[in-house]
């Protein structure tokens, strides 16, 4: 089959959006061949429009067009949105892996519900800030710009400082911690939300760990409490699904 083209987010340090990395495991879980086509902040919306890529919502009451989206020569389907583009393989190559095993959606969305919930907003001043520093200077202006607009504030104002960012840490621990508990219902032994074998859900929350790791780093207070969750479960978590992580340059 000719290459799928995955659209993802440029920067200096290669994947690194929550959105897109989800994608890109899945791409990689399926063994569906693709190349990645990196996209800057400021040309999402010419870029899905040129494609034929469908908005993903609205803002200041204009469509929205964000990544990922896949273009499939095979199909000649454009699809955008992460939990659309998922469905959608699981549906065109059945031989493959499912993303959604029968029966299993309902417990993926509360445990994701459940954790974005609870991690959310104590995520939001750890990270927002610090993914301008990772971008291309094309892509630093646009990106200031709608985060202010979005916040109301500077992006230097986001950010948690003090006290203020240990409570924010500590909150994040807790939801991480939560969260391996509901990892670890299907067994303390078993790697993965279902069992053995890696779902959606999965490459949800691995997607947001690589987002952690690539914005500030290992040597960072948010990394380090991140890697000694559970006695370091989210590390084992994060390096079993490894294997999915594929090349970037391709």
């Amino acid at each position: 089959m000719a290459p799928i083209v995955f659209y993802d987010l440029a920067s200096k340090v290669g994947p690194w959006s929550p959105t897109t990395w989800r994608i890109r495991y899945a791409l990689n879980f399926k063994a569906l061949p693709f190349r990645t086509e990196w996209v800057e902040y400021p040309d999402i919306e010419a870029k899905c429009k040129e494609v034929g890529a469908e908005p993903t919502g609205t803002r200041d009451g204009k469509p929205l067009y964000t990544v990922p989206v896949i273009q499939d020569p095979s199909t000649g389907r454009v699809v955008s949105d992460g939990p659309k583009i998922a469905k959608y393989l699981d549906g065109t190559y059945p031989e493959t892996p499912k993303l959604f095993p029968s029966g299993t959606e309902a417990k993926q969305t509360e445990v994701l519900t459940q954790l974005i919930q609870a991690a959310g907003p104590s995520m939001r001043p750890l990270v927002v800030p610090s993914t301008f520093d990772i971008l291309n200077e094309v892509a630093k202006p646009y990106f200031r710009e709608t985060r202010e607009k979005m916040f109301g504030c500077k992006l230097e104002e986001i950010a948690a400082k003090g006290e203020a960012r240990e409570a924010s840490l500590q909150k994040l621990r807790g939801a991480f911690e939560v969260f391996v508990g509901r990892l670890d219902e299907s067994g303390k032994e078993t790697p993965y939300l279902l069992g053995e074998t890696p779902c959606y859900a999965d490459f949800v929350v691995g997607a947001n760990l690589q987002w952690l790791k690539a914005l500030l780093g290992e040597e960072s207070d948010l990394w380090k409490m991140t890697a000694s969750v559970a006695d370091g479960r989210l590390m084992k978590y994060l390096g079993d699904l490894r294997q999915y992580e594929g090349d970037w340059g391709v």
